[in-house]
C-alpha cells in the first residue's frame, strides 16, 4: 500500500506505506517507522528500528509493517513571514481547538489528524521559540505510545518529576528528522513530560495504539 495523505497539505507531503517490499525514495524524505514491532530495511543494509526516524534520499526501503514518508520539509522556511502566516491561517490554534482562555495566546497550531488503523498522526507548528506545551503523563488511551518526530527546526521533550516545571530532570533534544527514546517504562507508564520548542518549528505527533 502506498497512500498519499492530506493532513499536511499544501505545505508538506505525507505518504503512508504498508507491506511494501521494495519502494524507491528518490527525494529527500523523513522516514518514520511507526510500527512497534517490525524493522524497516534501507538499501538492504541499514535497519530502522521500530518507533524511530531518519532522513533518507536515493534509497530503496523494504517495509514489512508500516512507514511514513514526510516530503517537502526541507523547503519550509519558518523565518518567512508569509509562510508562517499561511501555516497559522490553515492549521487550527490551540485556542480554536480547546476554547480555553488560557490557550488564547498559545503559539501551537495543529493540522487535521489522520488515523491509519492503530496509528494517529498530525502536524504541530510551534510559532515561537522556547514555548513549552502542558506538562502531562496521562493519555486518553492508557496503552498509547506517543512520539514527537521533528520535521522543521529544533525542539526537545522534557522529563519532569511532577507538574512543577522546576522539577525537570532530563531533556531529550530533537533535530530535524529525529525522534526521541521512549518516555514510558516497560509497563507502559509515562513520567511527567512536555514538548518544548527550541526554535520556531514543526513536529509530527504520532500515537500508536
Amino acid at each position: 500500500m502506498n497512500q498519499k495523505l492530506s493532513l499536511g497539505e499544501p505545505f508538506i507531503e505525507t505518504r503512508y506505506l504498508e507491506a511494501e517490499e521494495s519502494f524507491a525514495v528518490t527525494f529527500p524524505a523523513i522516514l518514520v517507522n511507526p510500527d512497534p514491532q517490525q524493522d524497516i530495511l534501507v538499501n538492504d543494509e541499514f535497519v530502522l528500528e521500530p518507533l524511530k526516524a531518519i532522513i533518507v534520499r536515493d534509497v530503496t526501503i523494504s517495509v514489512p509493517g508500516k512507514a511514513l514518508l514526510i516530503v517537502g520539509f526541507d523547503a519550509l522556511r519558518l523565518s518567512d513571514r508569509l509562510t508562517m502566516a499561511a501555516l497559522c491561517r490553515v492549521w487550527k490554534s490551540n485556542y480554536q481547538l480547546t476554547g480555553r482562555p488560557a490557550d488564547r495566546t498559545s503559539p501551537y497550531f495543529k493540522s487535521p489528524k489522520e488515523t491509519l488503523g492503530n496509528i494517529s498522526i498530525n502536524f504541530c507548528l510551534v510559532a515561537d521559540p522556547d514555548a513549552p506545551s502542558g506538562i502531562h503523563r496521562e493519555h486518553a488511551d492508557p496503552t498509547v505510545k506517543e512520539l514527537h518526530v521533528q520535521i522543521v527546526g529544533e525542539g526537545a521533550v522534557d522529563l519532569m518529576k511532577s507538574q512543577d516545571p522546576s522539577s525537570l530532570y532530563a531533556s531529550l533534544p530533537l533535530a530535524t528528522g529525529s525522534t526521541h527514546m521512549a518516555t514510558w517504562n516497560p509497563e507502559g507508564a509515562y513520567t511527567w513530560h512536555r514538548y518544548r520548542s527550541v526554535t520556531p518549528c514543526i513536529f509530527l505527533g504520532v500515537e500508536v495504539h
